[in-house]
C-alpha cells in the first residue's frame, strides 16, 4: 500500500522539539497526508460505510427533537451554499452544515463510540467530511477515505490524552476536533505541513466541558457540532497558508500540558512506522463500537448484564416488588458520569445508571422513546432505582478504557441471587452489530419522523457511496434535504 513510513525521534512531552525534529502532530500529519483512497482495502471501505449509515440514523432521529429543531432553525438564518443540512429546506455553507449535522447526530445518544479514546468519532468526523466533500465536489471514495483518516486522528489523540482529561473535558469535543481537521484536510489535499498547521489550530479551538451534565443541558450537542465546524475551519485556513502551532500536542503550553495530568504522548504515533493500515498499525476505525441502546455508552455494560439476567430468570420472576437489591459494580469513570439516582429530565435519565438498569430490568429494553415524562415519573420504576447500588470494582477499573465492563448482581426476596459480568457489550468489535441489526436500528430511529419511508433509499445510497462521482447532492438525492 502507498502509505507513509514516518521517522520516530524521541519526544520530550515537556518541551518543544528541537529545530529539525518532527513534532507529534507533524509525524501524524505526515502519515495521514500520504493516505490515498486507493490505499483502503475493501473491508475498511465497508467499515466506513457502516459508520456513515449509523451516523445517518442518529442524525435523522435528531431532526425530530426539540434541540434538533433549534439547530435547524439556526442553519436557516445563515448563508446559502452547496452543503445540505438535515431537516433544512436549502443548502448552506460548509461550516454551517458541519455544525448543524454534527449537533443533530449527537442528540439521541445513539452515535458510535471508541472505547480506548472515549471519543464519539462519527458525530464529528462525518459531518466535517461530508460538508467538505460537498463543497469540493469530491467523489464518494474520497469521502470515505476522509472518514477513515478523520477517525484515525481523533482516536489517536484521544488514546494519548489520558484518563484525567475526561474528568473535565468531553473527548469528543476536544480530540474530535483533530479528527474533523484531518478529514477536511484530506479532501482539501493538504500536504504534511498544511495538515500539521490544521492540527495546530484545531488544538487551540478544542473545548467542551462536562458541566452541562449537571443541568441536563443541550450543550453536549453543541460540542459535536462545534468540533466538526472548528476542525473544518482549521483545515480550510491551512489550505490558504494559515499557520498553526507545530507542537500543539506536546508543547509546554500545548494540549496535553493544559488539559491532562496523565497524557501518554507516544500513543499519538504508535505503530506509524509500520504504515497505516498494515498489520502493525491497523486502521482505528475497525475498533469503534456501535450503540444499540439510547443512553450513555457507560451504561451499556450494565444494561446488557441486566438483559441477560432477565432472559435467564424470565420476566415473570422479576416483578418489581420481588426485587430486593440490584448491585452494579463497574469502573470509576462510569460512576463519575452516570451516578444519577434522581434524574429530572430525559437527558439526565440517559446518563443515569440507576434509571437505565431499572428500565432494562422492568421492560427489557432501553430505547429511544423510553425517557419520556411518564416513565420518569413512574413510581414502580423509581422504586427499583432506589434498590440499585453502584460501586467501583478495582479490577474492572484497571481494565478501563481498553474494556468497558460491568458486573450486576440481582437479589430477589425469595432468596434467588444471580450475577452476570459483561466485558464486551453489544456493539463492541468483539460482539458486533450485524448489518441487519444496523438496518433495524435505522428503521427504529426514523420511525415517526419525516424520513420514515426513506429507510431503503438510505441503505441503498450508503451501500453505493464508493461509486458516487460526486458527494454534492448526496443527501437531497435520497430525500434527506433540499439543496
Amino acid at each position: 500500500m502507498g502509505v507513509a513510513r514516518v521517522s520516530s525521534p524521541d519526544t520530550d512531552p515537556d518541551s518543544t522539539p528541537a529545530a529539525g525534529a518532527l513534532t507529534l502532530s507533524e509525524r501524524l500529519a505526515a502519515a495521514l497526508a500520504a493516505v490515498q483512497s486507493a490505499d483502503l482495502d475493501s473491508s475498511t471501505v465497508a467499515a466506513a460505510k457502516r459508520y456513515v449509515l449509523d451516523w445517518m440514523a442518529s442524525a435523522l432521529a435528531g431532526t425530530a427533537t426539540v434541540a434538533g429543531r433549534m439547530l435547524i432553525a439556526e442553519a436557516t438564518d445563515r448563508g446559502a451554499g452547496p452543503c445540505a443540512v438535515l431537516g433544512a429546506a436549502a443548502g448552506r455553507d460548509a461550516g454551517t452544515a458541519a455544525l448543524v449535522n454534527g449537533g443533530l447526530s449527537h442528540i439521541v445518544e445513539m452515535d458510535d463510540l471508541d472505547r480506548a479514546s472515549v471519543v464519539h468519532p462519527g458525530t464529528v468526523v462525518i459531518p466535517a467530511a461530508l460538508a467538505t466533500a460537498e463543497q469540493a465536489g469530491a467523489d464518494g471514495r474520497s469521502f470515505l477515505a476522509a472518514v477513515v483518516v478523520g477517525y484515525e486522528a481523533a482516536i489517536r489523540v484521544g488514546e494519548a490524552v489520558g484518563r484525567s482529561h475526561y474528568a473535565f473535558w468531553q473527548n469528543t469535543a476536544t480530540c474530535g476536533t483533530f479528527g474533523s481537521a484531518a478529514a477536511a484536510g484530506h479532501l482539501l489535499s493538504l500536504d504534511a505541513e498544511g495538515l500539521s498547521w490544521a492540527f495546530g489550530n484545531a488544538g487551540s479551538l478544542a473545548a467542551g466541558l462536562w458541566q452541562f451534565n449537571r443541568d441536563g443541558a443541550m450543550t453536549k450537542h453543541l460540542h459535536a457540532g462545534r468540533a466538526a465546524a472548528n476542525g473544518l475551519l482549521a483545515a480550510r485556513l491551512a489550505a490558504r497558508g494559515f499557520t498553526g502551532a507545530r507542537a500543539i500536542l506536546e508543547g509546554p503550553q500545548g494540549f496535553f500540558a493544559a488539559m491532562s495530568r496523565d497524557a501518554q504522548p507516544e500513543r499519538v504515533v504508535t505503530g506509524l512506522d509500520a504504515g497505516l493500515g498494515s498489520a502493525g498499525s491497523l486502521w482505528k476505525i475497525g475498533r469503534v463500537s456501535i450503540k444499540p441502546h439510547a443512553s450513555c455508552r457507560h451504561t451499556h455494560p450494565a444494561v446488557d448484564a441486566v438483559l441477560r439476567l432477565r432472559s435467564e430468570l424470565g420476566a415473570d420472576a422479576l416483578r418489581p416488588e420481588a426485587v430486593r437489591r440490584v448491585r452494579v459494580a463497574t469502573y470509576g469513570t462510569a460512576l463519575d458520569v452516570t451516578d444519577a439516582p434522581h434524574p429530572t429530565n430525559p437527558y439526565q435519565a440517559k446518563f443515569s445508571l440507576q434509571y437505565t438498569v431499572a428500565h432494562a430490568l422492568l421492560h427489557g429494553h432501553v430505547g429511544l422513546h423510553d425517557f419520556g415524562p411518564e416513565r420518569l415519573a413512574d413510581p414502580v420504576l423509581r422504586s427499583v432505582m432506589a434498590k440499585t447500588e453502584l460501586v467501583v470494582d478495582q479490577a474492572l477499573d484497571n481494565r478501563y478504557p481498553a474494556t468497558w465492563s460491568a458486573r450486576v448482581r440481582l437479589e430477589l426476596d425469595d432468596g434467588t441471587a444471580r450475577e452476570v459480568e459483561v466485558a464486551a457489550p453489544k456493539g463492541d468489535p468483539e460482539n458486533p452489530v450485524s448489518l441487519e441489526e444496523l438496518a433495524a436500528k435505522l428503521h427504529d430511529l426514523v420511525a415517526g419522523t419525516r424520513y420514515a419511508d426513506r429507510v431503503n433509499a438510505v441503505l441503498d445510497a450508503v451501500d453505493r457511496l464508493d461509486q458516487r462521482a460526486t458527494m454534492r447532492g448526496f443527501l437531497p438525492t435520497i430525500g434527506m434535504a433540499t439543496a
